[in-house]
């Protein structure tokens, strides 16, 4: 499936684009991804695309909710009904299109969910979503961190920096503290006061 053949406007840059992995499956990067040379240096530009150029208003994307009683519908928080609409229309980062989006803002806005700034916000939260995935990866599936040093703890620690994937950015650092370059950049977001309390406190945890 290809938006531009569709004649339909992406949203994300063509990098991102050409994920393989699906939003269903939460763009989760398979166990057994090899770790070569091409993988990583997508994993790389990815999140390099997906950075974004300022710190974020609010972090992105926001915590998953852990329920105890799955089945109390009532419970879910109105984000995660909007992504089960946005979900239908973009099972791939290349299905992310104004066009699709203006469906499902026009779904969601006969469903009576908050549409405030909805191309925008979504884009960037399924941005973080897909940057999560790539942390993810680097810090916990790489074992050769050789490989990952020093682009993979400099982009995370920009993440964390600026909101976005902030959590598992620094979980990517210390998972490979044993570099240098990660518990350096873990001691700066420890100290830095512009961060929320719980980054610099998950930061800090490493250093002991």
């Amino acid at each position: 499936m290809t938006t531009e053949d569709d004649g339909e406007e992406p949203l994300l840059p063509e990098v991102v684009r050409a994920l393989p992995y699906s939003w269903d499956l939460g763009f989760i990067w398979p166990p057994e991804t090899e770790e070569s040379r091409e993988n990583l240096a997508y994993a790389r530009a990815v999140l390099e695309a997906c950075l974004p150029p300022a710190p974020l208003a609010a972090p992105e994307p926001p915590p998953e909710v852990i329920l105890k009683f799955l089945g109390q519908d009532a419970s879910w928080p109105e984000w995660t009904r909007i992504r089960h609409v946005l979900r239908e229309r973009m099972p791939y980062a290349r299905c992310v299109t104004r066009e699709r989006m203006a469906e499902a803002e026009a779904e969601c806005a006969r469903r009576g969910f908050d549409t405030t700034d909805f191309t925008e916000r979504w884009t960037v939260r399924i941005s973080a979503w897909i940057a999560e995935q790539v942390l993810y990866w680097c810090g916990l599936m790489v074992d050769d961190t050789a490989a990952i040093t020093p682009w993979a703890m400099e982009l995370a620690e920009r993440y964390a920096q600026r909101g976005m994937a902030a959590e598992q950015a620094v979980w990517t650092l210390r998972h490979t503290a044993e570099v240098p370059q990660s518990r350096e950049a873990l001691a700066r977001l420890a100290a830095d006061e512009a961060l929320p309390p719980e980054i610099r406190e998950l930061a800090a945890q490493e250093l002991g």
